[in-house]
């Protein structure tokens, strides 16, 4: 008997009552208006650990979430490799503490690994209290929401929209 592999799994991670904190939920909610066969697009929140049974069994997950980096300026998008991702390295932590690394290692060791990683982030322009990403946020997420679609285009998950977007173009 064979199984059919899960969608491709894009997840949205952040806190956002921390201004551009969660635009890592406005990106993959902007990914998700585009309706794409066999991608599920998830709101994970501040959720950590709680993301396990949604990860496990994935082939392919992209995060979208706010990174920070000393050479990033705010609005700068950033590719974080599967390594990087594993390792935690820039995603950004506040109320999600558990982070994504953790939820990935679990997943390995109950045999359930994530062949394919990648993530998607914008550094911040603020993480003051408040509801909503900000007005500069807002205009860089179209370019964020691209470069995602060009990593599921790159994995053979959906077909080519024609060209590839540069991250800080």
């Amino acid at each position: 008997m064979t199984t059919t592999p899960e969608p491709a799994l894009v997840l949205g991670l952040g806190n956002e009552l921390f201004s551009d904190e969660g635009i890592g939920v406005a990106a993959m909610r902007g990914l998700a208006q585009q309706e794409l066969p066999g991608v599920d697009t998830v709101d994970g929140g501040t959720l950590g650990v709680e993301l396990l049974p949604t990860v496990a069994g994935r082939t392919h997950l992209l995060i979208f979430d706010a990174v920070t980096s000393q050479e990033a300026k705010p609005g700068d998008i950033l590719v974080l490799t599967a390594d990087e991702v594993r390792a935690g390295h820039q995603i950004l932590f506040s109320a999600h503490q558990i982070g994504i690394s953790q939820v990935l290692a679990a997943a390995e060791l109950a045999g359930h690994s994530v062949t394919e990683i990648a993530g998607v982030g914008m550094a911040p322009f603020s993480l003051e209290t408040g509801y909503g990403i900000t007005p500069e946020a807002e205009q860089r997420l179209p370019k964020m929401v691209a470069v995602g679609r060009d990593i599921l285009v790159s994995w053979g998950v959906i077909e080519s929209s024609g060209r590839m977007s540069h991250p800080n173009a």
